[in-house]
């Protein structure tokens, strides 16, 4: 049998916990742009909304015209974005076992409609980020495909919402089955590869990376256009992007910087990620500090024009389950492609970055390398930070999972003929 793996092109249904049109855009839509650049087919599936306050809010916002109210469905770019519609909560739970397995299996059917609309002779991956979704098991057996990937991007053990053992115990329960099922697995962070690798040995450590093109020489294309956002705020200015769940961003921290470095402007950008709403300064507990200035969130797009004007960037994170063991925050190389200096807490994926970045082990630490990454700003360092951002890029990423995939799939292809003869079949 002869393959060209590494040129071939395939059908993607990818599975996603995080909705396409996020503010801040996140990995799966990282990769899921560049794959289909590439020529391959991506059916990109939200994660299921309901009808209620979060459907509208994207309504107004100007995510949904009519098209996609009356289908579910819009195209950006070489990507199809399904959203799938259910009733909320608000059902007696009485019925809404009934009404939850008939919306899974309503879904199921509509992603196999869609896909079965993509080329009949390319394989079909589905690539699951989405292992918290309702009924995965249903989605795994009937879903048309010929691979299964699991792109473990969060350590989900430790978001807030499974702060009890039973909870913890019953989501590890589902990512280890769904591990173990996988023809691969991608982990983000060192603390997810080494946990799933015990468990599949085909696991790959695919860590996230940076939009260089986007965020190359900031200061040169933007750094004579202030945002209006930013009028009257005096330099130096320490920024912060991203989103503001506190069981990650460290508000304590944040205060006591501002408090020590009152000369300082520290602007706050971002969202309550998981409450899918800004909050205000007063909720951040920033109201009584003059030198915060919080300017709630902006389009991705947006962010290299408020990155131009930056002194600092930081990334003040917690110390808990959830950020050592498997967090990799994205906005780190978007800086370093910048040549921006950052200070960032002590986590494990920043251990091999110590010599572009400011990695504080504790508080004391963050506040004083704020002043010394300002102090000790040169051209060279900046030029440091470059090149490492220059080769740690979402298209490196693509290029080296494809590669992977193709090594995996040929050996698949090799080891079992059934696939091997649907494949050729369906060429035919």
């Amino acid at each position: 049998m002869t393959t060209n793996l590494n040129k071939e092109k395939y059908n993607i249904i990818c599975l996603s916990n995080q909705l396409w049109d996020y503010p801040n855009w996140t990995n799966k839509r990282h990769v899921m742009t560049r794959l289909g650049k590439l020529g391959h087919n991506v059916l990109f599936v939200d994660p299921p909304i309901n009808f209620g306050r979060l459907l509208f809010k994207q309504i107004l916002r100007g995510h949904w015209g009519i098209f996609r109210i009356f289908t579910s469905i819009k195209k950006d770019g070489k990507v199809i974005i399904f959203t799938p519609r259910r009733l909320s909560n608000f059902l007696p739970k009485s019925i809404m076992s009934f009404i939850s397995s008939f919306f899974t299996w309503k879904f199921i059917y509509q992603i196999n409609i869609l896909v079965s609309k993509f080329p009949k002779n390319q394989k079909t991956i589905l690539w699951i980020y989405n292992m918290e979704i309702d009924g995965l098991q249903y989605f795994l057996d009937n879903l048309k495909y010929d691979f299964l990937i699991y792109d473990c991007v969060d350590y989900y053990a430790g978001f807030p919402r499974y702060s009890e053992k039973h909870q913890k115990e019953k989501i590890l329960s589902i990512e280890n089955s769904l591990t173990k099922r996988s023809d691969i697995v991608f982990a983000t962070a060192p603390g997810l590869l080494e946990r799933l690798k015990k468990i599949n040995p085909n696991t790959y450590y695919t860590p996230n990376v940076g939009d260089y093109e986007m965020f190359k020489n900031v200061r040169k294309r933007f750094g004579d256009k202030v945002p209006p956002k930013l009028y009257g705020i005096k330099k130096p200015i320490i920024g912060y992007v991203g989103a503001l769940d506190s069981y990650k961003f460290d508000y304590a921290l944040l205060k006591e910087c501002a408090e020590f470095y009152p000369d300082f402007s520290f602007v706050v950008i971002g969202d309550i990620a998981l409450k899918d709403r800004e909050g205000t300064i007063k909720e951040l507990g920033f109201e009584n500090i003059s030198n915060i200035h919080f300017l709630g969130s902006i389009p991705f797009l947006k962010t290299p024009e408020y990155l131009a004007q930056f002194d600092v960037e930081l990334i003040p994170y917690v110390y808990n389950d959830y950020t050592v063991g498997g967090c990799f925050p994205v906005k780190f190389f978007n800086t370093l492609s910048a040549g921006i200096p950052s200070v960032v807490t002590d986590l494990p994926v920043f251990s091999m970055y110590k010599n572009v970045a400011y990695v504080s082990k504790t508080h004391d630490d963050f506040v004083k390398n704020i002043k010394k990454a300002l102090d000790e700003n040169t051209k060279s360092k900046e030029e440091e930070r470059i090149l490492v951002a220059k080769v740690n890029t979402w298209d490196s990423k693509v290029e080296n999972m494809l590669t992977i995939i193709s090594n995996h799939l040929e050996k698949k292809l090799q080891s079992d003929p059934e696939l091997f003869n649907k494949v050729r079949s369906r060429k035919r």
